[in-house]
């Protein structure tokens, strides 16, 4: 039983060291991480908001048509800004964390 609670103690004290060596994300990077999942989940509504929208403006088969170049066009540049939002901000996420990972496995 005192092995138990001098294990969790180490444990205990080897996290509180490694997180007053590197201190918690900041709200930043975490806002980013949000941002870009945000991007991508717009990403994927861009082709039929814009299909909608391109049909109830313009002429019915060119406005359709319209819609969805300007969706698609829409979806790439959403979902290639959220790709690299989320990228930027995990990279900086991961360094803070991976002076924890030894203390699962």
């Amino acid at each position: 039983m005192r092995t138990g609670k001098w294990h969790r103690f180490a444990t205990v004290m080897v996290m509180v060291v490694a997180l007053a060596a590197n201190p918690p994300p900041t709200q930043a990077s975490i806002g980013d991480l949000v941002g870009g999942v945000g991007d991508v989940i717009s990403g994927a509504l861009a082709i039929p908001i814009e299909t909608l929208s391109g049909t109830m403006q313009g002429p019915f088969l060119l406005g359709t048509i319209g819609g969805i170049l300007r969706g698609a066009l829409r979806t790439v540049g959403y979902a290639t800004r959220g790709a690299l939002r989320i990228v930027g901000a995990a990279i900086p996420l991961a360094a803070q964390a991976a002076p924890l990972i030894p203390l699962f496995l």
